[in-house]
């Protein structure tokens, strides 16, 4: 017969063990196929990563999706724990703590094979328009655009940018090469796909990363916590099987 002692510590075990299993944690998403979707396999590829790293470390994740300014706002307010996968900037690191980089991708000026672009520097492409997807920071375009060296139009998203690109009304776009391609493959014919290529020079390589309010309790430790469950993942070599996952299109299509 189990004693009183016993049961009652019994009974403290399952609550932590309860405790444990219930840990969460909810973030703020968007839509940024293939890294990103609601629509997506496990939300994309960046969320599949961040769910498996939060994993091993016992904490399970919430996803809730928002436009990207609303997602920001809500970090830096507190009103969510944090959001997936941004650039580190200056600016963010004043509300938010960033992990170790979730995804690196390069970007790279896609453009019409039957009209080349070569280009070194910014000044090779003056006079030339491009296009930005809605809610997308200008990066390294800030100054050539301020400065009016190119044009600079706005697009919908990264589907409306590539159609703009084959109408011809602008010369080139600037995207992160997976998310490009990706595009391609799910919106657009294989005669379609083949008049579109990229400049072989790369504008600039990003790293995306676990964004996490400053505002809410918990959470430096909580990323340090992170990122142990993201060096598991790598060191253990999931992660290498989930990105040929992606080299392979299978978080191309919606679920």
């Amino acid at each position: 017969m189990i004693s009183l002692l016993s049961r009652h510590l019994l009974c403290l075990l399952l609550g932590c063990l309860a405790w444990v299993q219930a840990e969460e944690i909810r973030l703020a998403n968007g839509e940024w196929q293939p890294y990103l979707s609601e629509t997506l396999p496990h939300y994309g590829f960046a969320s599949r990563i961040v769910t498996a790293a939060f994993e091993r470390v016992g904490v399970t994740v919430r996803y809730e999706f928002y436009p990207w300014a609303r997602a920001q706002s809500m970090v830096e307010q507190g009103t969510i724990a944090g959001s997936v996968v941004w650039s580190r900037t200056p600016e963010r690191l004043r509300f938010a703590f960033f992990s170790d980089p979730v995804i690196t991708d390069e970007e790279v000026l896609f453009h019409l094979k039957e009209k080349p672009l070569q280009w070194q520097q910014f000044s090779d492409l003056r006079g030339l328009t491009m296009a930005t997807p809605l809610g997308s920071k200008l990066g390294v375009w800030e100054v050539p655009i301020r400065e009016g060296l190119v044009i600079n139009l706005s697009a919908l998203n990264v589907e409306t940018g590539m159609k703009m690109l084959l109408a011809g009304r602008i010369d080139f776009f600037p995207l992160a090469r997976t998310v490009g391609y990706q595009t391609l493959r799910a919106h657009f014919t294989p005669a379609e796909r083949e008049r579109i290529v990229h400049a072989t020079k790369v504008a600039e390589q990003i790293d995306y990363r676990l964004m996490l309010s400053r505002q809410v309790p918990g959470n430096r430790a909580l990323l340090e916590r992170f990122n142990e469950g993201l060096g598991q993942l790598r060191r253990s070599g999931d992660y290498a099987r989930l990105e040929s996952e992606l080299l392979a299109g299978k978080f191309d299509q919606a679920k």
